[in-house]
């Protein structure tokens, strides 16, 4: 079942016990951050802090924190979500329609009436963070020359009332729709939708190629047409239905001192100067929720949002047969560590699968691949770790790759790599399938009948 808005979503959980309101008054600041990193560590519930000290408007947090919800948001179970997303999306997508009017319209302000800081619960989360983030944002723009929409995420540091930094790597596809807007001598006009539909969210995450209309990517998810809405100052459209909605542009001539922020790999990013959008327009819906995620080391909502559409999209690029299941790992943070268990078709195979996955866009993060064969379930780490034990010769099965594009906010680069966002990393193969299967030791287990009789009577043996 598709959802029609955020809203209906946060009944759902709420109805599924998956979703807690807290009542009592919470500060902002550091505060929600704490909380969040408690409930983060232990799988909870979604938050939705009702009382904010010195605002009005709500705030949502840890929405997609687990793969049950994950999978809620998309109508399906935690066992077949990841099928599903492939079938709605195997054949033409659906383009977004736009609407007369839409409830992100309910209230405009315009100019110099804007205060972001003033209107909107926008936390610092962690620490040593160098100011509020808004840390869930849709953003929209539009290839200059092509005319074709992109949607994604970026986190964003608020600097004063209308004024927001905006982290992006070279290979980010705003960032490409940026570069062809300043050859023109123009900046990139900018939507950013806050508290979009849930299937918006996941959509703007997933590693598509350039050129893919993420919105389209939502529609076939849904089963429908994202409604959008002609936005009030610049010349995109924006989820309807969304709670919230910032307008602007990123400038030109403008740049500004940004960090450090507690990034999804658990370290705190470099502090230096990066891009400007200035805010011509807010609007939202009556009553809006402002959205957030809390960030920082494993596990987060970060790393569920940012792992499982990476891990369909690999998937569904990847030009070989054979693979049965894909984990970017929580601890790898969603994007560093990838164990994929496959049907190996002969020798060499796992190698081959490894590069072709390699090969993929939404793989370019990944620095170690681990391949195991289909015995071995690639998201229990003690059987990954037999398979490593016992079916890896390293001199033999270990392959590395150097000066491949990674991720410019691993601590583990080059400083100059991550201030240049070059980003060139090195990668690791692992292929621990069984070697000369035919001739492999057998695994030891129980009589199979056996096996199935003692777990069929369990109950009588008195063991809890």
């Amino acid at each position: 079942m598709a959802h029609k808005d955020l809203r209906e979503f946060i009944h759902e959980l709420e109805r599924q016990g998956e979703l807690v309101r807290v009542k009592v008054e919470v500060e902002k600041d550091h505060e929600v951050g704490a909380i969040c990193r408690k409930v983060n560590d232990t799988g909870g519930p979604a938050l939705l802090f009702e009382n904010v000290r010195g605002y009005a408007v709500p705030l949502l947090c840890n929405v997609l924190g687990t793969r049950k919800r994950f999978a809620m948001a998309l109508g399906s179970t935690e066992g077949d979500f990841k099928k599903l997303w492939l079938q709605r999306t195997g054949g033409p997508l659906v383009d977004s329609i736009t609407v007369p009017e839409g409830v992100c319209q309910e209230n405009i302000i315009l100019g110099n009436d804007i205060n972001l800081l003033e209107k909107f619960p926008i936390p610092i989360w962690n620490g040593l963070d160098g100011g509020p983030y808004i840390t869930l944002p849709v953003v929209i723009s539009r290839d200059p020359e092509t005319g074709i929409r992109n949607a994604a995420m970026y986190r964003m540091q608020v600097h004063g009332p209308n004024k927001i930094g905006i982290l992006m790597a070279p290979y980010r596809h705003t960032d490409m729709h940026r570069v062809k807007a300043y050859e023109n001598n123009k900046g990139l006009p900018v939507a950013i939708a806050l508290g979009a539909d849930p299937v918006v969210v996941m959509s703007a995450l997933a590693p598509l190629p350039f050129g893919v209309d993420e919105l389209a990517v939502a529609g076939a998810l849904k089963g429908e047409p994202v409604k959008m809405v002609q936005c009030k100052t610049v010349d995109l459209e924006v989820p309807a239905a969304a709670e919230i909605v910032l307008e602007g542009e990123i400038l030109r001539d403008e740049r500004i001192q940004e960090g450090p922020y507690g990034e999804f790999t658990g370290y705190y990013g470099t502090v230096q100067k990066r891009l400007v959008i200035e805010v011509k327009a807010v609007t939202h819906r009556d009553q809006p929720i402002y959205q957030g995620l809390y960030n920082g080391r494993p596990p987060t909502e970060e790393h569920i949002i940012r792992g499982l559409p990476t891990e369909i999209d690999i998937t569904q690029q990847c030009p070989l047969p054979g693979i049965k299941e894909l984990n970017l790992t929580m601890g790898g943070c969603g994007a560093f560590n990838c164990i994929v268990s496959i049907e190996k078709r002969f020798e060499g195979y796992g190698k081959m699968i490894a590069l072709a996955l390699l090969g993929t866009w939404g793989a370019r993060f990944i620095k170690t691949i681990i391949v195991v064969d289909d015995d071995i379930d690639p998201f229990d780490w003690t059987q990954v770790e037999w398979a490593l034990a016992i079916r890896v010769q390293p001199h033999r099965d270990v392959e590395i790759i150097k000066e491949v594009v990674g991720c410019a906010l691993d601590p583990s680069l080059p400083l100059r790599e991550r201030q240049t966002g070059s980003s060139r990393t090195s990668k690791m193969i692992i292929d621990a399938t069984r070697y000369d299967d035919a001739d492999f030791e057998i695994p030891c287990s129980p009589r199979a009948d056996v096996m199935a009789k003692v777990i069929r009577d369990w109950a009588r043996y008195g063991i809890s």
